[in-house]
């Protein structure tokens, strides 16, 4: 059973398009070889809050990162402190905001865009300061660092739809044409991962509006996609919707590790013994 896991968290994608222009993960999905789930994210929908919710299971009013112009460390028993308790390696390939949560706050450019220390609970990290790098650059590089060293947990935390959706509002050329170059990448890169022997995971932070704006409470704002491509997890496409609470118990499970405390208990459909036998 794997328990190595990537886990690709496509900023603001909106539910609507992931079916639409997400072609590949849809057809796993249709062929049994994916578990698709929809999902209502918590509010407010913004990304810092919502990556302190993804990493640690916690609700915005309990952690506290209540808006993005909140700069401090997490105070929360958060996956990549989990990972390090359970001696595992991680690489984190991602906005300088997730160094800010887990590594050193404020992100300082000239000494902070490429982390390597095991004492720290990411190994290895990369951290793009422009909400413009480009998408195919950092799978391109996540494949490199994971070609020269193995990982136990992998996060690709690409920009380029939710830049669109900033620039151009959901529905827009831009926007969709964001969401099938990552669709195009994912198709690459997911059989290469598999081929390693990690479990992968895809989903997104919160939505987008038509004029742009995201972090309130409307479901173009708040409703993503989760897929999850893992022989512990019943494939197909699921009627039951979990929450971005779900996400970090979700990794834990995958990664065979115990969950945090403050986790809650986990919605997705497992695969008993005898199926997985």
């Amino acid at each position: 059973m794997r328990n190595k896991t990537v886990f690709v968290l496509l900023d603001g994608l909106q539910s609507e398009y992931a079916k639409e222009h997400l072609g590949y993960l849809e057809h796993l999905c249709e062929k049994n070889r994916a578990a698709k789930y929809e999902v209502l994210g918590e509010l407010p929908s913004s990304s810092r809050p919502m990556y302190e919710t993804i990493f640690t299971g916690v609700p915005v009013f309990e952690h506290g990162i209540t808006n993005n112009g909140i700069c401090r460390l997490s105070n929360q028993e958060h996956l990549f402190k989990l990972l390090k308790k359970a001696n595992k390696k991680s690489l984190a390939l991602a906005y300088y905001w997730i160094s800010e949560l887990y590594l050193s706050a404020p992100f300082d450019k000239e000494k902070d865009v490429y982390h390597e220390d095991e004492l720290s609970c990411i190994d290895r990290g990369f951290f793009y300061y422009g909400d413009t790098f480009p998408d195919d650059h950092l799978y391109s590089l996540s494949s490199s660092l994971m070609v020269k060293e193995d990982y136990d947990f992998v996060f690709v935390h690409p920009m380029g739809i939710d830049d669109a959706g900033h620039k151009f509002g959901a529905g827009s050329k831009e926007y969709s044409g964001a969401v099938i170059q990552n669709d195009k990448l994912l198709s690459t890169y997911i059989p290469m991962w598999l081929d390693q022997g990690y479990n992968v995971v895809v989903g997104a932070d919160h939505g987008m509006s038509e004029n742009g704006y995201h972090g309130g409470n409307s479901d173009m704002q708040r409703k993503t996609a989760l897929y999850i491509i893992a022989d512990k997890v019943v494939p197909g496409v699921h009627s039951k919707e979990l929450t971005t609470m779900e996400f970090a118990p979700l990794l834990c499970c995958l990664l065979g590790i115990k969950p945090g405390e403050k986790m809650k208990s986990l919605e997705v459909e497992f695969k008993n013994e005898k199926n997985q036998k």
